[in-house]
């Protein structure tokens, strides 16, 4: 469920289409954007071109390829997931429920990261860096569609 493709992708189409058949388009623009977002990692590791973990320094479980700042994965759950937080309460009135899929989020997020690290292809800051971009995304997408229903309240 770490994987851009296709768990993650797939999830995000499902969730996308409840909620535009919810009536929330607003909120589905809002997951398919930060879904659509996970695209800017590849650019973000070449761009910072940090090395990945070698043999020599950690035990490797598997082996991963390109640059490793940052961890394309753990952006990719922080996107996905933090998007997934943040609806969570405004679609579901009951709040427990709310907050259980809220915490299970975060969960996901914490555990996709740490398997990177687990696996060998990460550092601690490659990981720190993916949740941070990708919270920081989900944030701003947050920020833009609050200012938007603003504006249409107003008019």
């Amino acid at each position: 469920v770490g994987d851009d493709f296709p768990a993650m992708m797939v999830f995000a189409v499902i969730g996308v289409g409840v909620l535009i058949a919810m009536g929330r388009r607003d909120l589905a623009l809002f997951v398919g954007v930060a879904a659509a977002l996970r695209a800017v990692g590849p650019g973000l590791k070449l761009g910072i071109n940090s090395p990945r973990p070698t043999i020599e320094t950690m035990s490797i479980v598997v082996q991963a390829d390109g640059p490793g700042f940052p961890s394309g994965h753990a952006m990719g759950a922080a996107l996905f997931y933090g998007a997934v937080a943040i609806v969570a309460p405004q679609v579901n009135a009951n709040r427990l429920v709310a907050r259980s899929i809220q915490v299970a989020a975060f969960v996901m997020m914490g555990l996709i990261a740490l398997s990177r690290v687990r696996l060998g292809v990460h550092w601690p800051s490659d990981v720190v860096g993916g949740l941070l971009f990708g919270l920081a995304a989900v944030c701003l997408i947050q920020a833009v569609l609050l200012t938007w229903r603003r504006a249409q309240v107003r008019r």
